[in-house]
């Protein structure tokens, strides 16, 4: 899934200008997080980032997450290619052979159950 990650770009306009400020801002509210980490945060958008980093770089700098994060949908080929899955399905559906599943008498499958009643209650 495509994201826009724009750390660097926000924490700018803000005036931190190093990863070495940055650290110390997380330090000042409680969340260790060294220099390199936060030099890699700010150079490429992560590959997997914990929920704590994220919480903890939204109260530092009191930004929300959907300035510096934005998830964006697939392309439009996508949801083509899960139509056409879906029309497949639905014409293997078509050749099964026997009864469909609509059709089916599930109530053959249980039995009566007055058969085995123990007598104390009526039916």
């Amino acid at each position: 899934m495509p994201t826009n990650w724009k750390l660097r770009e926000l924490l700018k306009e803000r005036g931190v200008k190093s990863a070495s400020e940055v650290s110390r801002s997380l330090q000042e509210i409680g969340y260790q997080l060294s220099v390199q980490a936060v030099c890699d945060l700010l150079n490429r958008p992560p590959k997997m980032i914990r929920l704590e980093t994220i919480e903890a770089i939204c109260n530092a700098f009191y930004i929300p997450l959907s300035e510096f994060l934005e998830v964006l949908p697939m392309a439009s080929q996508k949801p083509q290619k899960r139509m056409r899955t879906l029309q497949s399905a639905q014409r293997v559906q078509k050749r099964r052979v026997g009864p469909s599943i609509g059709t089916i008498d599930y109530a053959g499958f249980y039995p009566d159950a007055r058969k085995f009643s123990s007598g104390s209650t009526k039916v």
